[in-house]
C-alpha cells in the first residue's frame, strides 16, 4: 500500500517534501496542478493525484497511512473518512506570528524538521531531484510573488556583468527584462523540465526566499539566498542554507513578504550590497 502525502502548495513547500517521500515510498502524492511535475520528481513518490481533479472517490483506498503536510482546513477535510492513521505538522502558527509581531519568542524548529517529525522518517539528505550535471553558469532569480523580498534588479545585472561564464536567468518577462538586454538567457514559464535543465548548468544560483532557489537547493547546486522581510531563523532556510542577511531590529516583518516594505526603507535588502554578494559567489 502507497502512503498518501498531501502539501497543496506552493512551489517551494511541495519541493521540501522531498525531504521525507523518499522514506516513505512508495508514496502517492497531493497537489495542486500548477506543482504536479515538481512532485511527480520528488523521491519515492509512484504517483501524483491533482486536487482540482478529484472526483468525489478519488482518495477511498486502502492507504498505508495520511501524512498531511500542509494542515489547512481544507487538506484536514480531505482527510476525513480515508480509514488510515493520519499524521500532521504541526504549524508553529502562533509563535511565527508572534515573532512577526512582537519580535519574541523562539523561533520554530526548520521545516524540513517538521515535516520530517510528521512522516516519522528522518530528513534525507540532498539531492533530492537529480540534476543532469554542474557547469560554469551563473543563475539569478530576481523574482518572487511578494515585492519585499526582491533585491534590487540593477544589482542582479551588475552580478550578469561581472560573471565571466554564462547567465541565466529565471522568472517572467518583467522581473527580467533589464538582464535581457544584456544578453543572459531566460527561462521563463517554459515547463518544469526546462527549468530544471537549466539549474543544473549552474554553478551558483542566488535569489530571495522564493520557490525556484528551493528548487535549486534541492537539486544541489550551491545556493545563495538574499533574505528581507523573512529570516533564516523563521523561514524555510533554517536547514544550513547558505544566506545573506541584515541584523535589523524590523525583522522578521512578515510571515511570507508583502508588496512593501512595512516602513518604507526596504533597508533588509537595500542594505546588502553587490560587492558582498561578489565575495561570496565568485568563482
Amino acid at each position: 500500500m502507497n502512503s498518501l502525502v498531501i502539501r497543496l502548495s506552493s512551489l517551494g513547500d511541495v519541493v521540501l517534501c522531498g525531504a521525507v517521500t523518499g522514506g516513505l515510498a512508495p508514496v502517492s502524492f497531493l497537489t495542486r496542478r500548477a506543482w504536479a511535475e515538481v512532485a511527480r520528481a520528488l523521491p519515492g513518490v509512484e504517483e501524483v493525484l491533482v486536487w482540482e481533479e478529484l472526483s468525489a472517490d478519488s482518495l477511498r483506498r486502502p492507504w498505508k497511512q495520511v501524512i498531511d503536510l500542509h494542515a489547512s482546513p481544507r487538506s484536514r477535510r480531505l482527510c476525513l473518512g480515508l480509514g488510515a492513521p493520519v499524521r500532521r505538522v504541526r504549524r508553529y502558527d502562533l509563535r511565527r506570528r508572534l515573532r512577526v509581531w512582537a519580535k519574541a519568542g523562539a523561533p520554530p524548529p526548520p521545516v524540513v524538521q517538521r515535516y520530517a517529525e510528521a512522516a516519522g522518517v528522518p530528513v534525507a539528505p540532498r539531492p533530492w531531484i537529480p540534476a543532469a550535471g554542474t557547469g560554469e553558469t551563473l543563475g539569478l532569480v530576481p523574482g518572487a510573488a511578494h515585492a519585499s523580498k526582491r533585491w534590487p534588479l540593477a544589482r542582479y545585472a551588475e552580478l550578469a556583468r561581472r560573471w565571466s561564464g554564462p547567465v541565466v536567468a529565471f522568472g517572467g518577462p518583467e522581473e527580467t527584462a533589464e538582464l535581457s538586454s544584456l544578453g543572459v538567457e531566460v527561462i521563463a514559464e517554459r515547463g518544469f523540465q526546462r527549468t530544471v535543465e537549466a539549474l543544473a548548468r549552474c554553478r551558483r544560483v542566488v535569489g530571495g526566499d522564493t520557490g525556484l532557489v528551493h528548487l535549486a537547493r534541492a537539486m544541489g547546486v550551491p545556493t545563495l539566498a538574499l533574505l528581507g522581510p523573512t529570516t533564516a531563523a523563521d523561514g524555510f532556510w533554517s536547514d544550513g542554507a547558505e544566506v545573506l542577511e541584515l541584523d535589523l531590529p524590523c525583522r522578521p516583518c512578515s510571515l511570507h513578504g508583502g508588496p512593501s516594505c512595512p516602513i518604507g526603507d526596504h533597508l533588509c535588502l537595500r542594505g546588502i550590497e553587490v560587492e558582498r554578494v561578489w565575495q561570496v559567489i565568485q568563482p
